[in-house]
């Protein structure tokens, strides 16, 4: 890419950034996350909602909100107060595409376990974050294989495929995957503006990596952003690596336009 194409592509990019602000976040997981004010609330919410985005960003809503209203009024009180012998029957019946209420039921079970080891996500995340670190790959990892090693023993868990299950809804850079919806709940917590959350602020949004979905894997490719045709870990690092060029304290702060604006030309087919 020469340097007057590089221009030009910041301009386009940083044109779309301002065009897509918190005015046009409807449908997105992050609003029914924003409908809770405080913060342990949001983190949880957030995990929760990220969890489950896989699909449509109006069904995916529509399942964040549902599992969210059977949690109660505070999503934090519930994990931490959480007793699966009473609490667990609350998810019975849930369904959305290949999730069940017992991969809820379990992950519930994980977060829990994590609050009591290290008080918030955040500050497990960010035990495992070295800020020499290029991104938050590593962390990442040790983030999600720290939630799945609470449950290793449970026969539930044992039944899950890497694919389906808890282990679908909690994936790994360890695996390949691009982690769109763990990197999409990272970016929440950790970027500090009018859409984001900015909770973790031990994290630096110059160290996010970009969330791949359908949308923006095409829409990188068709930019000059990435070379690679799967949407994997390896064009996560890509994209991100080519957005640092045009924004390297923040190179993820394109993804809400990137993704909405790809939603938006997929319905006009």
């Amino acid at each position: 890419m020469s340097k007057t194409e590089k221009i030009i592509l910041k301009e386009k990019l940083e044109n779309l950034y301002r065009s897509f602000d918190l005015s046009m976040i409807s449908p997105d997981p992050l609003e029914v996350v924003r409908s809770f004010k405080k913060p342990e609330d949001q983190e949880i919410a957030g995990i929760i909602a990220a969890s489950l985005a896989y699909g449509r960003a109006e069904l995916i809503t529509a399942a964040a909100r549902e599992v969210l209203k059977r949690m109660g009024d505070s999503p934090w009180t519930f994990v931490k107060h959480y007793n699966p012998k009473t609490d667990a029957r609350r998810f019975d019946g849930f369904v959305y595409r290949w999730s069940r209420g017992q991969d809820i039921s379990l992950l519930v079970m994980i977060l829990q376990k994590a609050l009591q080891s290290y008080g918030t996500l955040g500050s497990l995340f960010s035990s495992g974050h070295l800020p020499t670190a290029p991104h938050i790959g590593a962390a990442l990892t040790y983030f999600i294989e720290t939630l799945l090693s609470y449950i290793t023993k449970n026969k539930l868990f044992q039944q899950h495929r890497r694919k389906t299950g808890i282990r679908y809804l909690l994936t790994s850079p360890k695996t390949g995957s691009a982690c769109k919806r763990m990197n999409l709940y990272i970016r929440w917590m950790v970027r500090r503006d009018s859409l984001d959350l900015g909770l973790w602020k031990d994290i630096s949004p110059s160290s996010l990596v970009m969330p791949i979905d359908t949308h923006v894997a095409k829409i990188s490719r068709n930019l000059g952003l990435t070379q690679r045709t799967q949407a994997d870990w390896k064009m996560a690092e890509e994209v991100t690596q080519s957005l640092k060029l045009f924004d390297p304290r923040d190179p993820v702060k394109y993804d809400f336009a990137l993704c909405h604006w790809g939603m938006l030309n997929y319905r006009k087919r």
